[in-house]
């Protein structure tokens, strides 16, 4: 059963009462804010967060080329993206350039291969010791009754990924070729 709340004018359906709270704690911390937080808070927080370059190594020797595309379609942009447009960034006209076995599988439908991807991501990331959203959030948000999907990649993954000079070259340039 769906949960539907307001928040600042707009109306977001989650599926469990975790996802609200997880949502709200998101809209909070992305409101402007009348307190600037002291220059040693900030500082004291490390930038990566969870993130290792350890980790962030593991990670990227474990996924493969798909998972390694949907990652980069993600940090191509600097604000949260709706699924549409990862699906189209890193899986351009419905896979005809990608492998002839995986465009047969998935029957042209970008948004269902790109749910396949993400699966495959999670376990990898879970494997690692960390949970999804220590890799990207996702945010729901309804509008006139449709439903659009949010990608947010996490601080600490975007900070260590360009501290590593991630994506390579090869992947920016796969993008919406």
């Amino acid at each position: 059963m769906a949960i539907e709340f307001e928040f600042r004018g707009e109306w977001y359906r989650v599926d469990t009462p975790r996802e609200v709270v997880e949502l709200k704690k998101y809209l909070n911390a992305q409101a402007p804010k009348e307190e600037v937080p002291s220059p040693d808070l900030l500082a004291a927080a490390p930038p990566s967060g969870k993130w290792t370059s350890a980790l962030f190594a593991s990670l990227m020797e474990k996924i493969g080329y798909f998972e390694k595309k949907f990652l980069a379609a993600l940090l191509s942009f600097p604000h949260p993206i709706d699924a549409n447009t990862v699906a189209r960034a890193a899986y351009p006209g419905n896979y005809q350039y990608e492998k002839k076995k995986l465009r047969r599988n998935v029957k042209k439908n970008g948004l269902l291969v790109m749910a396949g991807i993400q699966s495959g991501l999670v376990r990898h990331v879970r494997a690692l010791g960390l949970e999804p959203f220590d890799l990207y959030q996702v945010h729901i948000s309804w509008r006139d009754g449709r439903r659009t999907r949010y990608f947010t990649v996490d601080p600490g993954f975007r900070s260590t990924a360009e501290e590593q000079g991630w994506p390579p070259q090869f992947l920016r340039e796969a993008l919406n070729k």
